[in-house]
Order: C-alpha cells, then sequence, then structure tokens
C-alpha cells in the first residue's frame, strides 16, 4: 500500500494558516476559466507554436519561488541543450482584467529563453499528465490530479520532470519548483565543467542569475532610481515576511539593530508585507526608507491580496524590492520566505548575509526534503 507522505504531514508548514490558504487559492481558481476563455480563446486568430526541445517553466506562488524555479530550470535547460519557454500566466499574477499578460517578459530578459506564444501545442510531452493541456495552468492540472497536489510529494513527480533525468526525448518538458532544487543540477554541471565542483550553490545560483534571468531595463531603470535617490553610503537590507511565513519579528529587528552598528550602516532599507511592521522597524532602526506600496490587511500575501488591482505592477514592486536588497552590502532575512534569499542571490558583490533560519530545523528539514523531490 502506497503511502503519501505530504508537507503538512511533516509539519512543514504551519496547519493554522492552511484554511486561509487554501481559501484564497480557491478565489483564484474561480476566476481562472474566465481568464483563460477571454486570453486564450475568444481572440479570432493567435499565435500557435510547436516549440521543439524546450523546458516549459509553470509559475506558482511568490515571485521569489517562481526566481528560484527559474533558476534551477535555467540551468537544467544548459545542461540538457534545451531552450527555456517561461509561462507565468497563472491568475496570481494576471489580474482580473481578462488578458493574461506574458509576465516574465514584463520583467525579465533571458538569452535562453524563446518568446511566450498564446498557445503551446505538442504531440511529445513529459511528464504525461500535461499532454493536451500546456497552455493550462499548473493549478487547473494539478487539482485535476490531486485537490491538494502542492501538499504531496507524489503528486510533484506526476507535475514535474526528474531533474536527475537529462536524457529525455520528448520536445516539451514541464518544471515547477516552489524552491531552488540544486542536487541533481549540481551532478549535471560537473559533467560539463569541472569548475562547478569547487562552487557552492549560492555561487552557482549567482553566476546563473546573472547570465540567465537579468531584470529587463524598465525594471532596472526603477531599481537605479531608488538607490540613487534613497540609498547611502552603507545600507543595511532587511527583510521580513510577516503574513502567512511569518518571520521572527523582534528576532530580525534585533538582528538588524546589532548589524547597523557592527558595520556602522548609515541607512536601512526595510522589505516587509505588514504595515505595523513597518512601522515597528522604522522606530527601531535609523534613518529607513522603504519601496512605496499597499499593503493588504491581516495575513494575507501580497501576491494573493484581492484588493489589488494591477498585479503586473505588485511583481514589479517585488522584483524591485529584491534588487534592492542585492544592493545592500550587509543583509537579515528569514529563509522559510524565499524573497530574502533571491536578494542575496542577486547580490553585486559579496554581501553579508545573516538567515535568522539557518539553524531552524524545520525550516532546513523542510528545504532538505524538497531537495530530493524532483
Amino acid at each position: 500500500m502506497a503511502v503519501e507522505l505530504g508537507v503538512f504531514q511533516l509539519g512543514l508548514i504551519d496547519d493554522t494558516r492552511v484554511g486561509l490558504l487554501i481559501s484564497i487559492y480557491d478565489s483564484f481558481i474561480g476566476i481562472e476559466a474566465t481568464l483563460v476563455r477571454q486570453s486564450e480563446y475568444s481572440r479570432k486568430n493567435f499565435m500557435t507554436v510547436e516549440p521543439k526541445s524546450c523546458v516549459l517553466v509553470k509559475g506558482t506562488a511568490g515571485l521569489g519561488n517562481r526566481i528560484l524555479c527559474l533558476l534551477t530550470a535555467s540551468l537544467y535547460a544548459v545542461a540538457a541543450n534545451r531552450r527555456l519557454l517561461v509561462d507565468w500566466r497563472d491568475p496570481i499574477f494576471t489580474g482580473r482584467s481578462g488578458i493574461a499578460p506574458d509576465l516574465f517578459s514584463e520583467l525579465f530578459a533571458s538569452p535562453l529563453a524563446d518568446p511566450l506564444p498564446e498557445r503551446i501545442e505538442s504531440q511529445s510531452v513529459a511528464p504525461s499528465l500535461w499532454q493536451g493541456r500546456l497552455n493550462e495552468t499548473l493549478d487547473i492540472v494539478g487539482r485535476d490530479n490531486d485537490p491538494i497536489y502542492y501538499d504531496k510529494f507524489g503528486s510533484f513527480r506526476k507535475l514535474a520532470i526528474r531533474l536527475s533525468r537529462i536524457d529525455y526525448s520528448e520536445d516539451v518538458l514541464v518544471f515547477w519548483s516552489f524552491r531552488e532544487v540544486m542536487r541533481p543540477i549540481r551532478a549535471h554541471l560537473v559533467r560539463i565543467d569541472e569548475q562547478y565542483r569547487k562552487m557552492s550553490d549560492l555561487e552557482i545560483l549567482r553566476q546563473a542569475a546573472q547570465k540567465y534571468a537579468q531584470p529587463n531595463e524598465r525594471v532596472q531603470s526603477i531599481t537605479n532610481q531608488f538607490v540613487s535617490e534613497h540609498f547611502r553610503d552603507r545600507m543595511l537590507g532587511l527583510h521580513i515576511r510577516a503574513t502567512d511565513l511569518r518571520a521572527p519579528v523582534e528576532k530580525l529587528l534585533s538582528v538588524a539593530g546589532q548589524l547597523v552598528k557592527k558595520y556602522d550602516c548609515k541607512g536601512v532599507f526595510c522589505a516587509t508585507d505588514n504595515a505595523e511592521v513597518e512601522d515597528r522597524a522604522r522606530q527601531l532602526l535609523p534613518n529607513l526608507v522603504t519601496l512605496p506600496k499597499q499593503l493588504p490587511k491581516g495575513s494575507i500575501p501580497l501576491h494573493y491580496d484581492p484588493s489589488c488591482q494591477d498585479r503586473v505592477e505588485r511583481a514589479t514592486q517585488a522584483l524591485v524590492d529584491m534588487l534592492l536588497l542585492s544592493r545592500c552590502p550587509t543583509l537579515a532575512y528569514a529563509s522559510r520566505s524565499s524573497f530574502g534569499l533571491v536578494g542575496n542571490i542577486y547580490a553585486q558583490k559579496e554581501q553579508v548575509a545573516v538567515d535568522v533560519d539557518r539553524f531552524n530545523l524545520k525550516v532546513q528539514g523542510k528545504r532538505f526534503v524538497q531537495s530530493w523531490i524532483y
């Protein structure tokens, strides 16, 4: 008898928030059929492409998760000598206009990625669950397989290729993940170039970010302007997730205060999703600046906020926040959220980064288990 082991059963997701997250997720799925019909099928003429030898990256969760997935897929594509297609046209960031924007091209430029067509067709697909469904979102295909697919490790393997395999013969390989998956990728890269054996995971991810996932000129311009207008000589970057994946707020603020003194930081850039936490940080830390944005009430993550009217703008703000964290010589964050880690990955030079979750057994255990899913 097969036993299905999930992240809730392992205690890796706080089950007091499960009901809230599922209800928020369901609210997006409720509008997805309309989005798909209007954005893909109501047009008389649309471009259909039958890709050959590509990795199709599907989107899920927030932008930090998507970037870590993108970096993983990019490294796999290089190792497997394939192109990338990045399909982030799911309801979390498409909004309610009925037009599903190509979110990836709104934010990034990559020499590995081909332009995303309005429809993708192929008779050669892995995993087979995606056969005939390449234009649907991960959540629709996943829920058809299992209503709580995002909690079951067996579902991960049915919905994404195994990264340990590089010999797929299918034209289109579908991949998604919540985090970076470096264990199988590293083995492929070492076969290509021995230099990867000496590199840490962070060094490999930084190299991938610089080569294959650079923010586009629009995003870079916004970031550079904010730095020019608001950053001081030495800044501390601080990320505090205080909604669903609530970080230890007081611990982070305490660590931030210690780092300010140790490195003589002249100012603090804070990225947070909670207005009360932002106010608290202003009281304790010197010369604190934030990127102006509307913060949701309660414990709703920014990317699930139902009151947001422009989700592409919300995604842009998230990416700029991460890039601003990367511009700070010193960084404090909690790795239970992908946000701070992405900021560390995009750091343009060596960054002193303090992860308050580095000894958290639950957080590190979850990441270890995820590294073996694919």
